[in-house]
């Protein structure tokens, strides 16, 4: 009972001590969280396509996660490509593994000026077995299709997020 005691006591000191020290949590970084506000202030135009509904939900989760109220300054228009391929082909015709493709083209535009301020093309690809069963080969294409969708909304973010960032250091400058 005294040995908790004593540890709750080492606990609760400790945590004074680096409150005062200057100490600051390992993932809080100053400038990403202004990035943050500006990220919240891009509105995602909309995707054609089931795998297309999919990465626009995606991004506006990641884009704004508490769905807070902001002005809408940028417009983010992405078209998308999806193409199932097979990978492995046995020599009697049937495939053993296949391959799920995204191709997103990704346009940024100032909502005000209606300037593009960044494109680019992303290719994302996830393979999967093929199997006797039509409905688990079914199962694991779309399971491969939500990873690429995962991959294409975290590439889409990390760009922003650096052109963000590039502009905000650029105008300071």
């Amino acid at each position: 009972m005294i040995a908790r005691r004593r540890l709750a006591a080492l606990v609760a000191g400790l945590s004074l001590v680096l409150a005062g020290c200057g100490w600051t949590p390992i993932y809080a970084d100053p400038q990403t969280d202004v990035v943050d506000a500006e990220l919240r202030t891009i509105r995602v135009y909309p995707i054609l396509d089931r795998a297309g509904q999919r990465l626009e939900t995606e991004l506006r989760r990641a884009l704004n996660p508490e769905n807070l109220p902001s002005e809408k300054r940028y417009l983010l228009r992405v078209s998308m490509q999806t193409i199932r391929q097979n990978l492995g082909v046995q020599s009697q015709g049937l495939g053993t593994r296949g391959e799920v493709q995204n191709i997103a083209n990704m346009t940024l535009v100032d909502v005000k000026t209606g300037a593009n301020l960044v494109s680019a093309t992303i290719h994302v690809n996830d393979s999967f077995d093929i199997q006797a069963n039509g409905y688990s080969t079914e199962v694991a294409v779309d399971d491969a299709k939500v990873r690429t969708i995962a991959e294409l909304r975290d590439e889409i973010i990390t760009r922003l997020t650096l052109f963000l960032q590039r502009r905000r250091a650029e105008a300071k400058t």
